[in-house]
């Protein structure tokens, strides 16, 4: 009964006794890849289309993002110049003591001194000019300089002890200042409305000399516990309500972040509000 089966093998070629009978198997393993193959693609098709964008592209998403919101709040504070001292410089800012404080800081400026936000030029009055051989200020609203511009003439200040008024973003203070450096920096409760504070301030940084100094009046979180939690549960409604400040920022840690070695800080109103000197190293 075995002999058919072996005249039968004896009767093919060499390489056909030998690959017929795995011809199945081989069919079998053949069929495996390709459908292995094909599962590879299925399984990574969406995971390409979930890859994120190069870092080129994500940069210059980013970017316009900013560009966005930098225009939105430039648009924002053209529309507030007209009315924005009674904000800032107010009945409400007159029983907190802002006046007072302002001209307790600005004592300090000397030498070339940058302002940034100048706003509409509350600080000017402050100014030493005995003690100043330039001031610059600037800021991204063109109508909040015009008012600027206009509180430096009713102040009487000539052409030469006037401030240098220049429409800028804060955190592109070196190119368009064509990286120049100050011995002072300023700014006044302008820090809690910039996108990114950080950045700010390492702008601010980049203008300072070594060993020059940075003068800061800032909203920042209280190191109250109970009132630094309140600022950090109201921020949101604050932030809505109050042209966009974020009133609990810890701003003697973004000034440390940026490089910079506080000097002196004093903090007001339980906390709430933060004078300033840090001093850029040697």
């Amino acid at each position: 009964m075995r002999a058919p089966c072996f005249t039968l093998a004896s009767s093919q070629a060499p390489s056909q006794a030998r690959t017929a009978p795995s011809a199945p198997h081989e069919l079998h393993n053949i069929s495996r890849r390709k459908l292995g193959h094909l599962g590879a693609l299925v399984l990574a098709a969406p995971l390409a289309a979930a890859a994120p964008p190069p870092l080129a592209a994500q940069a210059e998403e980013q970017d316009a993002d900013r560009q966005q919101r930098v225009k939105a709040i430039e648009r924002a504070y053209d529309q507030y110049a007209a009315t924005y001292d009674e904000l800032d410089g107010g009945a409400a800012a007159e029983q907190l003591g802002f006046p007072a404080l302002r001209q307790q800081l600005l004592a300090r400026a000397r030498g070339n001194v940058l302002e940034t936000a100048v706003g509409t030029g509350l600080n000017l009055p402050y100014y030493q000019p005995a003690a100043l051989t330039s001031l610059t200020g600037i800021d991204l609203s063109s109508g909040m300089l015009a008012q600027a511009a206009a509180r430096a003439q009713r102040l009487g200040l000539p052409d030469s002890a006037g401030p240098r008024l220049v429409q800028a973003d804060v955190e592109r203070l070196q190119e368009v200042l064509g990286g120049q450096t100050y011995d002072t920096v300023v700014d006044t409760f302008s820090l809690c409305v910039f996108p990114d504070p950080a950045a700010a301030l390492r702008s601010m940084a980049a203008c300072l000399r070594p060993g020059g100094q940075l003068l800061l009046l800032e909203h920042s979180r209280s190191s109250f516990g109970p009132l630094g939690w309140y600022q950090d549960v109201t921020a949101p409604a604050v932030a809505a309500t109050g042209k966009g400040c974020r009133w609990n920022d810890d701003v003697p840690a973004l000034v440390r972040a940026a490089g910079l070695q506080i000097q002196q800080a004093e903090a007001h109103v339980g906390g709430l509000i933060v004078s300033l000197v840090a001093i850029k190293p040697l």
